[in-house]
């Protein structure tokens, strides 16, 4: 009997326990509740919106970051695969892996084939070299996601990998290019294994391809881009385009500076460093010479001298936050319009970029072998400006899109 009671007075205990420990999250989520819905109603009626974030509001901002952090924290402590973020995009989702990702529930590739022939069709019209350039999913295999969650990233990479090749539109198929890579790498004969019939990703262990993407964000990384820069290039050196390329494309010829927890992602922006962790970022900067500048005509914003002088933002690497983005180490942050010019190559191609954000690190790479390149993001020009005109006005050589799949069904970012 004695032995029986200690039984239910332990239970009793455990019971309180438990009850306390629901006790303290319910309260935990109505102060996180309560912040958020404070710091809505006072942005709302105190502040314009610039960039996503109110003028003049500081210390609000703080208060805000500070409650998306302790609200990723509940989602963490819950255990919850699938945690709901703090803006109008999808919720962020942790795959098998850990890493941090947004399941894409927009089917539509619709944008990005007509944006893609038109370009293909004015690339023609005016005697230059066109190239798609499609970035991949960051999701390797849909196994690597929740039970009950589906991202239709991986069918339409695939779907528009088909219709470029089904069009006789030139492209490049980067997730291929990167498994080629990740194998060789892991010691394997991606060229062998290939060649035989078999597919990349059927060779290398899963871990070698979320190697290119960081935990809390969707981009892929410098490594990535910096392969995928080198394979553009082989390919306008083969369109026969004088390119002084070899020390360029050889990483040795770069320092590459690790920063440490200073990356908190798209992802990591929406449920806070607790939930998605803090990635680092790997700056690199050509050892060679080089003399560039950097010209954002809408902002009349100028840049020159070495690489890292005129592409380098190093306010953007001070430390983990909601207001600095390390992805934009390199070129600081989205333009309609920004121009690299390379001043040591004066007979190299001429090149006109349609692209997203993931062309940002890998425009940089490419200056360093091209005359100059016109980086246009038609997410960021009026409807009225004639980009058909502003691209047979640049003449380019060689004419580019670059997009990830998040971008691929819409229209202001793929049509011009």
């Amino acid at each position: 009997m004695a032995r029986k009671g200690c039984r239910m007075k332990f239970e009793e205990k455990l019971n309180r326990i438990r009850y306390n420990e629901k006790r303290v999250l319910a309260g935990l989520f109505l102060v996180i509740l309560f912040s958020l819905t404070a710091v809505n109603a006072v942005e709302f009626l105190l502040g314009n919106e610039e960039d996503g974030r109110r003028l003049g509001l500081e210390r609000l901002g703080t208060v805000e970051d500070t409650a998306i952090n302790a609200w990723g924290a509940v989602q963490c402590i819950l255990s919850k695969r699938v945690a709901y973020g703090n803006t109008v995009y999808e919720d962020v989702t942790l795959l098998d892996n850990g890493y941090a990702t947004m399941a894409d529930q927009a089917e539509s590739i619709e944008a990005a084939k007509e944006g893609s022939a038109r370009a293909y069709a004015l690339a023609r019209e005016i005697g230059a070299d066109f190239l798609y350039v499609q970035a991949p999913e960051k999701e390797y295999r849909k196994e690597d996601l929740p039970e009950g969650v589906y991202s239709f990233a991986p069918d339409k990479y695939e779907a528009m990998i088909a219709y470029l090749k089904e069009s006789g539109i030139p492209y490049l198929d980067t997730r291929e290019i990167l498994l080629r890579e990740a194998m060789a790498r892991a010691g394997t004969e991606a060229d062998a294994a290939l060649s035989e019939g078999g597919s990349a990703d059927e060779e290398i262990p899963d871990e070698l391809w979320y190697d290119y993407f960081y935990h809390t964000d969707h981009h892929w990384n410098t490594r990535a881009a910096f392969t995928v820069y080198g394979a553009i290039a082989r390919e306008l050196e083969n369109l026969g385009y004088p390119m002084s390329v070899a020390e360029a494309l050889d990483e040795s010829n770069y320092i590459q500076r690790n920063y440490e927890d200073v990356f908190l992602g798209t992802q990591g922006r929406m449920t806070g460093r607790y939930y998605a962790g803090l990635d680092d970022y790997e700056l690199w900067l050509p050892e060679f010479e080089t003399d560039l500048s950097m010209t954002v005509p809408s902002s009349g914003l100028y840049r020159e001298g070495s690489f890292e002088d005129a592409f380098v933002f190093y306010e953007n690497l001070d430390g983990y936050s909601f207001d600095h983005y390390a992805y934009y180490a390199y070129l600081n942050r989205d333009e309609d319009h920004i121009i690299l010019e390379n001043r040591l190559i004066t007979d190299g191609p001429r090149v006109v970029i349609i692209r997203d954000s993931e062309a940002v690190p890998v425009s940089v790479f490419l200056s360093l072998c091209c005359s100059r390149i016109d980086v246009l993001d038609l997410r960021y020009m009026s409807g009225d400006e004639d980009v058909e005109g502003l691209i047979r006005s640049l003449q380019p050589d060689i004419f580019l899109y670059i997009f990830g799949t998040g971008y691929l069904g819409n229209e202001n970012a793929m049509i011009f």
